[in-house]
């Protein structure tokens, strides 16, 4: 079922953005549910050792780790009846001060709180950081603020109603019933296999199996938003169970259909971004969806230059792996988002 023009295309436009210097190299896939249209490495994961990206190259998530760990964290929690969507956060942390601000305004970025605290700036523990979370005022369902406190805090709420960690609660209930064998938080993986992030002036090396995100990294590299590490292999395990609406390869339930297509409505029609229950959603303007997937297609990107798309009519998924960061993080990584996703809305009808 491989599909030589889509691949031809998607090399021949991912190695131009290697020799103009605008990734190192990329890892992609395209799927269905229950097949691989194309998918391939193209040149380096380390641009001065000069080694190669491969099929199995590791990646550091970014905020991928939002929608492959704390998501469906969130809703393993929601159908077994431990959570609702609606619950305020003060039914978890009694002392917040915003009593209106529930899961929902976390999932949909509407919380109104603010984009970014540097909290490892500040040297504060995990406590701090969730103190300094819950007693930040935010006005609720006012706009759309993508912002790491949602997920950090959805992260301590999983913590807190399943007693596990959360890089424990993953994988026990994620990972592993999926068969997503190279993925998890503070991976064990031989350097050279694991994409290197950035340059760091302070250790004159660059970032290298560690995560690239501050403030993760601050909290011993496990957290909601960031620290997860992955591949190809297992994202596309990932995306092939949503795009079965819930259902394992091996054809098990894993998450409930009605959650999965209740989590990629627009819950913020009237507001200024669409967003999903932890998805991004296809915008007008400079969405890295592109123009041609479908008004439906719904999906997450990392700062590392990581992200994955989903289309549920044309029925494909996406995953795009790059350790852009590893040249300079004024790269714009969302222009060759929608050019590939343009490429394959092409080829795929």
């Amino acid at each position: 079922m491989l599909n030589k023009k889509l691949h031809e295309r998607l090399n021949a436009f991912l190695l131009k953005m290697v020799d103009e210097q605008q990734i190192p190299g990329a890892v992609y896939a395209v799927v269905t549910k229950d097949a691989t249209l194309a998918e391939d490495a193209v040149g380096c994961s380390h641009r001065e050792k000069k080694i190669p990206m491969t099929l199995e190259t590791i990646f550091d998530l970014a905020s991928l780790t939002k929608v492959c760990a704390t998501l469906p964290a969130t809703f393993l929690l929601l159908q077994a009846g431990e959570i609702e969507l609606d619950d305020p956060i003060t039914r978890f942390y009694p002392e917040a001060c915003s009593s209106e601000i529930t899961l929902k305004h976390l999932l949909t970025h509407t919380s109104g709180y603010p984009a970014h605290i540097p909290f490892y700036k500040k040297g504060l523990s995990k406590e701090e950081i969730l103190q300094t979370i819950i007693k930040t005022h935010g006005e609720a369902g006012k706009q759309v603020e993508y912002s790491d406190l949602n997920f950090i805090l959805l992260g301590f709420i999983i913590e807190k109603v399943s007693g596990l960690p959360l890089n424990q609660f993953t994988e026990k209930h994620i990972f592993q019933p999926l068969g997503m064998l190279h993925t998890g938080f503070n991976v064990n993986f031989e350097k050279k296999t694991i994409a290197p992030t950035e340059w760091l002036e302070a250790q004159q090396d660059y970032q290298w199996g560690k995560v690239h995100d501050e403030n993760a990294l601050h909290m011993g590299g496990v957290s909601g938003h960031a620290g997860l590490f992955s591949n190809l292999h297992d994202l596309k395990i990932y995306v092939q169970m949503l795009l079965s609406e819930g259902l394992t390869n091996a054809g098990e339930r894993f998450l409930s259909s009605a959650i999965l297509r209740e989590s990629r409505q627009n819950f913020t029609k009237t507001l200024n971004l669409n967003r999903g229950l932890g998805w991004q959603l296809r915008d007008e303007q400079f969405s890295p969806a592109g123009y041609f997937l479908s008004e439906n297609s719904y999906g997450h990107t990392g700062f590392t230059g990581t992200s994955l798309w989903i289309d549920p009519d044309k029925e494909i998924g996406i995953v795009l792996l790059s350790n852009r960061v590893h040249i300079s993080r004024s790269i714009n990584m969302n222009r060759i988002r929608r050019i590939v996703h343009n490429i394959v809305a092409a080829h795929v009808q």
